[in-house]
């Protein structure tokens, strides 16, 4: 059980969880896999599936399993397939498409759970390099309580668009924190309009061909981002690594908070990737530095 712990002035939460230190390979002893096929005993009984089988045994594309080493009470891990390495940029279409499904499919179930209200997150570590603690790929979806608040970024404008796939764009937006940071949203066909946020859809909404797009852009993005790395003396000194997480609006937020940040059914993919770290400037004054001009990163994207 986690302890959501305030500063004195209310306004920034932490959370004690001593558990996550015994998480599996903390210890650096060697371990099997819990998310390998042939390995489902050793996660809780899973909440969703995708492919044939049994629930608990091999045959599964994509498994859901309750997270052992929860931070929030509602916890899930997504496991993205039964390959140990192979992720997102190395996947046929098909599976990344699966995988987006799956994501709305949570959203829309705890999003429906009225009895446990809170704002529902999924986020994808992807490496040591970005807080993996587990090499085989997977997604994470936490509920945090609706009275615990969270610091996640307003949707910012549609600016410096790297790639379109259909009614998406990835684009590096003009705030941003970090180098090659790019966002993916839902634009409108209306160029003129592209920076109204109006236009965004409800992600829990997509249809068929808005999953293939947004599936087809996602990789394509990532594989940018790996080019961009391996490119960079410096940047592939460690791994590639990265985050994402896609942000919905809140739906337990008050009336006055919704209408004065975004539209109601606004949303967006946020990748971070971690070829830099932060130092002692952005952790003593909360004020980030970005080394690249977000202009010249989505320049160098769209080229690659």
């Amino acid at each position: 059980m986690s302890d959501y712990i305030s500063d004195f002035t209310k306004s920034r939460v932490m959370v004690s969880n001593p558990a996550r230190t015994t998480r599996t390979g903390m210890n650096g002893k060697p371990f099997r896999c819990p998310f390998c096929p042939g390995a489902e005993t050793d996660t809780p009984p899973e909440t969703y599936r995708v492919g044939p089988g049994e629930p608990d045994k091999s045959g599964w594309e994509i498994r859901v399993v309750p997270n052992k080493f929860a931070i929030t009470d509602i916890h899930e891990v997504i496991i993205h397939s039964p390959d140990h390495e192979k992720n997102i940029e190395n996947f046929e279409i098909h599976q990344v498409e699966n995988l987006i499904k799956t994501y709305m499919n949570r959203f829309k179930y705890w999003s429906l759970d009225r009895d446990r209200k809170g704002k529902v997150f999924i986020f994808h570590n992807y490496s040591l390099a970005s807080g993996a603690s587990l090499i085989h790929p997977h997604s994470q979806v936490s509920v945090v309580p609706a009275n615990i608040p969270t610091n996640t970024l307003a949707f910012q404008p549609v600016v410096n668009i790297v790639e379109q796939a259909g009614d998406f764009a990835s684009y590096c937006p003009g705030y941003s924190e970090w180098a090659y940071e790019t966002w993916i949203t839902k634009i409108s066909n209306n160029k003129s309009q592209i920076t109204n946020e109006s236009q965004i859809l409800n992600f829990q909404n997509l249809n068929e061909s808005e999953i293939k797009e947004l599936a087809k852009i996602l990789q394509s993005t990532i594989r940018k981002l790996k080019k961009v790395h391996s490119s960079n003396p410096h940047y592939s000194k460690k791994p590639f690594g990265y985050n994402f997480y896609i942000s919905t609006p809140d739906r337990h937020s008050g009336e006055e908070e919704r209408e004065s940040t975004t539209n109601p059914e606004s949303w967006y993919l946020r990748i971070i990737p971690r070829f830099m770290e932060r130092a002692g400037f952005e952790l003593s004054t909360g004020i980030m530095v970005n080394s690249v001009d977000p202009k010249s990163a989505s320049a160098e994207l769209k080229n690659i």
